[in-house]
């Protein structure tokens, strides 16, 4: 799993990656994430991302950095978005779509915050890459206490 991330990463940082998105491109988390990521965050409404509800999972090496807010995210750590419809108030139904974040080396992609960004669909496919909303919103909310590099403590 983190080999994956990791081998994501090299991807990235060497511009294979890119664009606005599509069915070759693949998502930047595991088919099997459920098994081993971690949730850090709840089931919330979330004004942002279409005004789904979120729950948010890390990768095992990230959920600490995550959590705590005291130490940088390893490169390569993943922070995954599971999005449900706006009824969904639990977190149970079907998951419409996912937004997922990783982190790149830094001062390798200061336009994205060192992050890479995508919007994938239920069926896996690659919606966006890098859209500039994403990182757009996230450098507002990076600051404690409502957020801690480039993640959004709020709501």
């Amino acid at each position: 799993m983190m080999r994956r991330a990791l081998q994501t990463v090299l991807a990235i940082t060497l511009g294979a990656c890119g664009g606005g998105g599509g069915a070759d491109e693949t998502a930047l988390f595991p088919d099997s994430y459920s098994s081993s990521y971690v949730q850090v965050r709840d089931c919330r409404a979330s004004g942002d991302h279409d005004l789904n509800h979120v729950r948010i999972l890390a990768d095992p090496l990230t959920a600490d950095a995550y959590r705590m807010r005291d130490r940088p995210f390893p490169t390569g750590a993943v922070v995954l978005k599971e999005e449900y419809d706006f009824s969904d108030d639990t977190c149970v139904g079907p998951i419409k779509q996912w937004t997922v974040m990783v982190q790149l080396a830094a001062g390798t992609a200061s336009a994205t915050l060192d992050w890479h960004w995508q919007k994938v669909d239920a069926q896996r496919d690659v919606v966006t890459d890098n859209e500039p909303r994403c990182h757009g919103c996230h450098a507002t909310c990076g600051v404690p206490p409502d957020g801690y590099r480039s993640t959004c403590a709020v709501p």
